[in-house]
């Protein structure tokens, strides 16, 4: 039936989609469950709330001289 649970409990599919989730981080996602367990994500779209704060600069890294440049 279920896959094999690990000592905290959670299936291999289950942790996958947990980390799957905190990537995604804010968004939708249409998810396939076969059994009591995670089996496919069909969709997931990535949303981006825009707000009316200022945005900061973001600071960027100058390249470090390689030898030979």
């Amino acid at each position: 039936m279920a896959e094999e649970r690990n000592a905290r409990g959670l299936s291999n599919k289950e942790k996958q989609l947990i980390l799957f989730i905190r990537e995604l981080s804010w968004g939708d996602m249409k998810i396939r469950v076969e059994n009591g367990e995670p089996v496919l994500i069909y969709e997931a779209v990535k949303t981006i709330r825009l707000d009316d704060k200022p945005l900061k600069p973001k600071v960027q890294r100058q390249r470090k001289p390689e030898a030979g440049d």
